[in-house]
């Protein structure tokens, strides 16, 4: 979310990197991706716990941060209109995951399990809108018949 953010109002000097059309699309993808890792340095400084879960949240977010960023701001359409989407999955998943009546906060195990629908369903939703039949086929698993019994938390 904390990323979403900041795309809304990126920074000038960045709008105007992408909107040169004197730069190649491959150039503006490099300085965007240096923008988004300078601003992710600069969040990990003021962490009060440098080893906790925030800092390896922008791990994970300075490898998955460039591309979205490029995505939204960048001059290729397609991948807009993909980001977007994407954006838009993520945001109403996070607003389910605090809906009382699709989720139960009655005991951790129903928790636990609401929130596995609630990913499959929108991990479905995802693989459907890029084209994949299902994410046991992105997954490469063996057909249904010689796959074992699948395992039920």
């Amino acid at each position: 979310m904390d990323a979403f953010e900041d795309l809304e109002n990126p920074p000038t000097s960045v709008i105007a990197v992408l909107r040169n059309r004197w730069l190649s699309d491959s150039f503006k993808e490099t300085a965007l991706a240096t923008a988004c890792w300078s601003v992710l340095k600069a969040k990990r400084r003021l962490l009060m716990v440098p080893d906790g879960f925030i800092s390896h949240f922008y791990s994970v977010s300075e490898h998955v941060s460039p591309i979205l960023a490029y995505g939204f701001l960048g001059p290729k359409e397609n991948l807009t209109e993909m980001c977007t989407f994407f954006k838009h999955q993520i945001v109403q998943y996070l607003k389910d995951m605090f809906d009382l009546d699709k989720v139960r906060y009655t005991t951790v195990q129903s928790l636990a399990e609401d929130i596995l629908h609630l990913s499959r369903r929108r991990s479905e939703i995802l693989l459907g809108y890029l084209g994949v039949d299902s994410l046991r086929a992105m997954n490469g698993d063996l057909p249904a018949p010689n796959r074992p019994s699948e395992l039920h938390l």
